[in-house]
């Protein structure tokens, strides 16, 4: 049964990439209607973190911001299912690199590298377009569906060397060791002792301090990459962060800080779908 839910998943994603694009930036289409209601909850979640983030501002504007992420949440679908599903034509996207050589230059020396990355409505488009350029591994949480499972490791695996699971730690550290570069998300509540209590948007938030640890044990370098859609394409930024990690405190506020920073460049970008605070703050999401 699974491998028929898996051909028809596969069937079904590979006929959505060949679809026009300008159905995806289309508000008032019956697709995204459907899928609108399908979402309610995720809706729900982005409503909570603007609000609560973005409580300075008035309701004029974080209400536009919230349409504004809705619909790029839309267009984000399309995206993310290309990246999974297209081969050639994923050449043909305008993608420039800004201080790409922070991360050629630490993998021509055999560096590890723990690639920090925010999460990003076009979480799966900058992975795949990232590891079409350079030589990338990755976490997952593997989904509960086995079906479901298939075709996000088929997809992600289009261009990157590896997966492993994300409670796979041993693996992560094999990996540094090796010279390997992996992406690693800590802008989640992954709710494990190996957090402390930090601030995001001036908000108490819990904060994952694996990249500290990972740093001590291997010596790997800590990148930061950010990624953005521009007019013409989508756009990465490089920079090396390896001297934020004086201390597992001093590690969380500086990457929380970092990311904030970024995310304000364009806020209607960030993946806002997800429980931020639902360690500190699970009363907002009620």
């Amino acid at each position: 049964m699974n491998n028929i839910i898996l051909i028809l998943l596969v069937s079904f994603t590979k006929l959505l990439s060949f679809a026009p694009k300008s159905i995806f930036t289309n508000k008032n289409s019956p697709l995204w209607s459907l899928l609108s209601k399908l979402l309610k909850k995720r809706r729900r979640i982005i409503e909570a973190n603007i609000n609560y983030c973005y409580s300075d501002k008035n309701s004029e504007w974080r209400n536009d911001l919230i349409e504004r992420i809705w619909g790029e949440t839309f267009l984000a679908l399309y995206e993310n299912n290309f990246a999974w599903t297209a081969n050639k034509r994923i050449q043909n996207y305008q993608c420039d690199i800004e201080n790409g050589e922070i991360l050629t230059n630490a993998q021509a020396r055999n560096e590890g590298v723990l690639l920090l990355f925010r999460h990003s409505i076009f979480l799966e488009l900058s992975a795949r377009l990232i590891s079409e350029r350079f030589d990338i591994y990755g976490m997952e949480r593997p989904n509960n569906n086995a079906a479901i499972q298939k075709l996000q490791q088929k997809g992600r695996l289009k261009a990157m060397k590896g997966l492993t699971a994300n409670s796979n730690v041993n693996q992560l550290i094999n990996w540094l060791n090796e010279g390997k570069t992996v992406l690693y998300g800590p802008d989640q509540d992954y709710r494990n002792k190996r957090s402390v209590v930090s601030k995001f948007f001036n908000k108490p938030c819990l904060t994952t301090t694996v990249p500290f640890n990972l740093q001590k044990i291997t010596g790997c370098k800590l990148i930061y990459l950010d990624f953005y859609a521009t007019e013409n394409g989508y756009k990465f930024i490089l920079r090396d962060v390896s001297e934020i990690t004086e201390s597992k405190q001093e590690f969380a506020d500086r990457i929380n800080e970092i990311i904030e920073k970024s995310i304000n460049l364009a806020p209607e970008h960030y993946l806002w779908h997800h429980r931020r605070f639902k360690s500190q703050a699970p009363e907002i999401y009620d």
